[in-house]
């Protein structure tokens, strides 16, 4: 009989404890690129930036992927073989990054190690839910987990960029390799060799559909990130490839419905009003998210910090983090509205836009700062949490993964990487118009060395532009809130209906109680 459990009976249950702990922190720590030092690989290997940016969505990509058919492989492999395997796998594809100069090596690694991650994070997350929540509630597990996640990877985000201020760019990925070597010893010593289920085969899956939907993508990847270097649609390259990755997701829709074991179930996106609308609020999300292109602007190109700062800035987003998990564990535990949980989220994500519109001048001092990251983690804390619970709710399992691969692909990667070509191309057109409108009042003056106010000029010239795309996202709240406030989110108050039909009607309603109570 199959052990809960992914340890040995013999191991002491404190000391299972500390393992899932040891075993799940790295996992959800190592990544292709640690974002908080792009700017440092880019300068290393001598390239665009673009390419570590498509390395880095190409870890979501792998993740996405991964996640569909991570069933099937718990269903093939032992905990053991799975957790061994993948750490020993990821060690080597971190070596690889750590110490190859070709940027498309970057890339390929980075997409095999989203994909190599998520079986043993699945792993240790199981028996993690179990813990947190032993009665199976999504909502207080979501409460929990996703502040945990979130908070781990700004910490680990300021922990690489600290050991790369005082190393080399390299340093994260030797060390996380040999953490992976590690955590492949210890699985070895402690894990029990017990099978989850019957051994069932891998060539049942649809190995042609995820193939493809995979290179379709990758294929958005490149057309998305690479929009603004290219010139936008005047180049071949991001014609081609965002219609190759359309072509290739209409091939794979359209193979998906000829099958008879399913790896996505793509009419669930149209059918499930819970699905669709979670799609169009992450691409909302995306674009808040992708606001983060404008803070890194200003505080690297006017103030003048550098990574390390950044990523100290950062983990003031944890205690907003804590705020929108304990928020979140109250609203599903008094069944509160999800409707104004999620409006709150988006209301989070405005306020710190406001208070960088406000802030953003020439001279600055880091602590004015601190309060709108600390709005920004709460506004992902409650949106992660609550858009993945409304999305989850009333699938069954073996509908769920697909969906889930879908979903993290469009929040992680399709939803920012769509949000930064449209803020990349308004403070690009931002710009030019304000270096444009100061020229014509430089023009009127007399400059013994014209050279010297370039730099002030071009840094006015940012700020404006920054400025209007910021006003232009504290408006974008408005037509958010309103799609937000007029759905029900599965919560109908039919009985207020009835009162509202009767008040429309000219009927009275003497008598009537107004009830909160949902049906």
């Amino acid at each position: 009989m199959y052990n809960k459990g992914p340890f040995a009976d013999w191991v002491p249950k404190p000391l299972m404890l500390l393992l899932i702990i040891i075993f799940l922190f790295p996992m959800l720590a190592v990544m292709g690129v640690y974002t908080s030092n792009t700017t440092d690989i880019a300068g290393a290997l001598a390239t665009y930036s673009e390419y570590i940016s498509l390395a880095n969505n190409a870890t979501t990509i792998g993740m996405a992927i991964a996640v569909m058919i991570v069933l099937r492989v718990k269903m093939r492999f032992r905990s053991k073989e799975i957790i061994t395997g993948s750490a020993i796998i990821l060690a080597i594809l971190s070596f690889v990054i750590g110490t190859t100069d070709n940027p498309l090596v970057v890339v390929t690694a980075s997409f095999f190690i989203g994909f190599f991650k998520m079986f043993p994070m699945i792993e240790m997350i199981l028996p993690v839910m179990f813990i947190l929540s032993p009665s199976g509630d999504r909502g207080k597990f979501y409460a929990i987990f996703y502040p945990l996640t979130i908070g781990i990877g700004q910490l680990s985000a300021y922990l690489m960029s600290n050991l790369v201020f005082t190393s080399s760019w390299q340093a994260p990925y030797f060390i996380m390799s040999a953490l992976m070597l590690v955590i492949a010893a210890l699985s070895l010593i402690f894990q029990h060799n017990q099978r989850f289920s019957f051994k069932m085969p891998l060539y049942q899956i649809d190995w042609l559909s995820l193939g493809l939907l995979a290179v379709s993508a990758m294929c958005f990847n490149v057309g998305l990130t690479f929009m603004r270097q290219q010139g936008w649609f005047s180049s071949p390259l991001i014609i081609w490839t965002l219609l190759l990755g359309i072509v290739l997701l209409l091939a794979t829709i359209l193979i998906q419905k000829t099958r008879k074991r399913k790896l996505i179930k793509f009419d669930f996106i149209l059918k499930k009003v819970n699905i669709s609308h979670s799609l169009i609020l992450l691409m909302y999300l995306g674009v808040y998210l992708a606001s983060t292109s404008i803070f890194v602007q200003y505080t690297v190109g006017v103030l003048g910090y550098n990574n390390l700062i950044n990523a100290k800035l950062n983990l003031w987003m944890i205690p907003g983090i804590v705020i929108g998990g304990v928020f979140a564990f109250y609203s599903f535990k008094n069944k509160w509205n999800l409707k104004y949980y999620i409006a709150s989220g988006f209301i989070a994500f405005f306020l710190h836009t406001l208070m960088l519109y406000l802030l953003i001048q020439p001279q600055m001092n880091i602590e004015y700062f601190y309060i709108p990251m600390i709005f920004k983690g709460a506004g992902m804390g409650i949106l992660f949490i609550g858009i993945w619970f409304y999305a989850s709710l009333d699938l069954e399992m073996n509908d769920m993964l697909g969906i889930i691969g879908i979903l993290l692909m469009v929040r992680t990667f399709l939803a920012t990487a769509f949000g930064g070509v449209i803020i990349g191309w308004a403070t690009y057109q931002g710009q030019w118009q304000s270096l444009n409108n100061i020229s014509m009042h430089l023009d009127a003056g007399y400059f013994a060395n014209g050279m010297s106010i370039y730099g002030t000029t071009q840094i006015n010239a940012m700020l404006a532009s920054l400025k209007i795309v910021l006003g232009a996202l504290c408006w974008f709240i408005i037509p958010i809130l309103v799609f937000v406030l007029t759905h029900h989110y599965g919560q109908f108050n039919y009985r207020r209906l009835i009162l509202f039909r009767k008040v429309i009607r000219g009927n009275s309603i003497k008598g009537y109680k107004f009830s909160n109570q949902l049906t």
